[in-house]
């Protein structure tokens, strides 16, 4: 089935953040940053940060989703070359929007996490995949894929790489069968965590020159 890539726009905000809410309330760093919470609670605290990190992402990056009708199904946080770090302005309106959202419960952890993953992160311009959710009862369907192979394909074509973080081993074949490939692997607040690089197919630029 051929699903269509669609940009955040700006009203479709809060949707975005609840699917990628729903898509991570069982990802490992979560569930180490806010510890004792009932699903239910750290659940709305990670969907506070999504809304807030997916609006700086809408203004300065490249925000994808999926959409069945109506409905957001699968989105991906992605900011492209240059757009990275992102400025102190936004990182302090980021961190306001979190705690405003999600409270200080789990915040040093959080930020521990940030700031070790920070010193991993590629120096070079690069695609960065942020996050990548699809809604619980349409995962395993190639949402997650379709989204991959339509970064990969725009950097490629750009013959740009492609960085991300994962601390969820199930998707580690996922981001292998896209050509990303370990650079790194960290164990952070008690997760294990792998840092993959994906370098341009140089066989798409050759073909375009041909």
């Amino acid at each position: 089935m051929k699903h269509t890539i669609l940009p955040v726009s700006e009203d479709t905000n809060q949707e975005n953040a609840n699917v990628l809410g729903r898509a991570f309330i069982d990802n490992p760093i979560p569930v180490a940053i806010f510890q004792e919470l009932p699903a239910i609670d750290r659940q709305k605290r990670l969907t506070a940060a999504f809304a807030a990190d997916l609006e700086i992402c809408a203004k300065t990056g490249k925000p994808l989703l999926i959409k069945e009708k109506d409905h957001v199904i699968a989105v991906a946080v992605i900011y492209h070359p240059g757009s990275y770090p992102m400025s102190l302005i936004n990182q302090i309106l980021l961190l306001i929007k979190v705690i405003w959202g999600a409270g200080f419960y789990g915040l040093g952890r959080w930020m521990t996490y940030l700031s070790e993953v920070e010193k991993l992160h590629p120096k070079q311009p690069h695609y960065y995949l942020e996050y990548l959710g699809v809604e619980p009862a349409y995962q395993g369907k190639g949402l997650g894929s379709a989204l991959l192979k339509f970064l990969t394909e725009k950097a490629d074509s750009e013959q740009m790489g492609c960085y991300l973080e994962n601390a969820n081993p199930r998707n580690n074949p996922l981001y292998h069968r896209f050509g990303f490939e370990t650079i790194n692997e960290k164990n952070i607040i008690g997760v294990d965590n792998w840092f993959m690089w994906r370098s341009p197919n140089k066989e798409v630029a050759q073909s375009s020159r041909a």
